[in-house]
């Protein structure tokens, strides 16, 4: 499956939206898009006259429901809510502060949190498949512990995006464990569960593995690494924050690859673009949490 699969995954039905506090031109100018190519109803919730402002200079004429709030605190509750009473099906961050949502998502009683943890994805297209990258945005020195839930989060995403055994990639600078390096202890200790179908029968995982073992055939066979997920990994798992921030922008900027970022592990993929983002990034972000929320 690639990005114009998606697009076909969403068909004519349109999919609700929350968008919570859409009151900035750069998040209500992607909503707008997305409502003009036909595939999602918006919901915006949040202060009703800056809203109508923002509307008025970017999208004269776009009409959407508006929830109106008084605090950033009552619109991510809202914004919640609406998940949560099945009104919308998927939730898209405006110019709220990113702490503020993320505590209405994670409250214990009227949030919707469903993994263990919640983590960021980057899905990006390469030879014409859809690939996953995890954590480039949320956890900054995830433990064994929350990368198991990573690969939980990620695979499940993966699965619904037509990958029916996702081959994971845990990624390290080297493929040999080495006590010294603890990035590679995790490493093996993932790919020994994955033997053990601690992941389900649905998942393979290998590591520690370098990042040219895990997509080129040829390296790994050079080093005389011979398995299901060695140059053919759909899922790789960085150690750390930076070495998941780094390779997305890399993929982004230097090799222009076709990408979109979602936040998983609540009941509905929330989608947080950044300001730094270009119009195809934010069409696909939003694409891709519509055809998971949908699914």
């Amino acid at each position: 499956m690639n990005f114009a699969d998606v697009d076909k995954l969403l068909g004519t039905r349109k999919v609700p939206l929350a968008v919570c506090m859409p009151e900035d031109i750069d998040t209500v100018s992607a909503a707008h898009e997305a409502a003009n190519q036909g595939f999602v109803e918006c919901i915006f919730v949040g202060n009703k006259d800056i809203i109508k402002g923002c509307l008025d200079k970017a999208a004269p004429g776009f009409n959407p429901e508006i929830i109106h709030c008084d605090t950033p605190e009552d619109a991510a509750f809202k914004s919640v809510e609406l998940i949560r009473q099945n009104r919308a099906s998927a939730l898209m961050k405006g110019s709220i502060s990113t702490p503020v949502l993320l505590k209405a998502v994670l409250n214990s009683e009227t949030g919707i949190k469903k993994s263990g943890v919640l983590s960021h994805v980057l899905v990006f297209e390469w030879e014409n498949s859809l690939r996953f990258l995890t954590d480039g945005g949320m956890l900054t020195h995830p433990s064994l512990e929350e990368k198991i839930e990573m690969i939980n989060n990620c695979k499940a995403l993966a699965r619904k995006l037509g990958v029916e055994v996702a081959r994971v990639a845990v990624l390290s600078s080297v493929e040999k464990v080495n006590p010294k390096i603890q990035s590679t202890i995790d490493a093996a200790v993932l790919a020994k569960m994955g033997d053990r179908k601690q992941f389900g029968a649905d998942c393979i995982v290998d590591g520690p593995l370098a990042l040219d073992n895990a997509i080129s055939l040829e390296s790994a066979h050079h080093k005389g690494l011979f398995n299901e997920v060695v140059g053919r990994a759909d899922i790789l798992i960085a150690p750390d924050i930076d070495t998941g921030n780094v390779l997305g922008k890399i993929l982004l900027y230097f090799a222009k690859t076709q990408a979109g970022g979602l936040i998983l592990g609540a009941q509905c993929p929330v989608v947080l673009l950044s300001r730094s983002d270009d119009k195809q990034t934010r069409m696909n972000s939003i694409k891709l949490a519509l055809a998971a929320g949908k699914m």
